[in-house]
């Protein structure tokens, strides 16, 4: 930018030109504003050491800030990736192993659909939803039937009767969770 001749201003102009810059630069609201400006225009121009040390506090806080975010980010990633690795070695749900394909599916279909961003959360909706269906009544109609063998059934009718009854409920139980 070439030099500014101030020669073809007035002296008034240049006064009232300069009395306004010192009120821009004692107000606590265009202050920082007018000294960046400055500096913009004037890239050599020696800021304040008040400014300075602001600047200078600014850039630590945006500094730790991203720290913090980027910790974050961090330990999101490491929580997933403990969870995907729980639900392929069977940890995170007790009981229940994942596959590949099925994780790749709990990924690509679960997680989005429902908006989750938890491979628990995600997998047990997976599971929820792909549940066995429940089995069929073993009992089916046909023209002959026979007596099934129940140890116990001709010493004891009731006590035989019972313990086969409470032997298929816990089956049915069993099959139904």
């Amino acid at each position: 930018m070439a030099e500014e001749n101030f020669d073809n201003y007035s002296p008034e102009t240049l006064q009232e030109l300069g009395k306004l810059m010192l009120k821009m630069s004692r107000n606590k609201d265009t202050r920082r504003s007018l000294i960046q400006g400055v500096k913009k225009v004037d890239p050599n121009y020696m800021l304040p050491g008040d400014q300075q040390v602001e600047d200078l506090r600014q850039e630590l806080a945006d500094q730790r800030a991203a720290d913090e975010e980027g910790r974050r980010a961090r330990e999101v990633t490491d929580r997933l990736a403990r969870q995907r690795a729980g639900l392929l070695d069977g940890t995170l749900i007790p009981g229940r192993k994942f596959d590949e394909a099925q994780v790749k599916e709990i990924e690509e279909q679960v997680m989005p659909k429902f908006g989750v961003s938890d491979y628990e959360a995600a997998a047990k909706i997976y599971a929820h939803d792909l549940k066995p269906p429940k089995p069929h009544n073993a009992f089916s109609p046909t023209a002959t039937w026979t007596l099934p063998e129940i140890p116990g059934l001709l010493e004891d009718p009731v006590k035989a009767a019972k313990e086969a009854a409470y032997k298929v409920i816990d089956e049915l139980h069993g099959a139904a969770a």
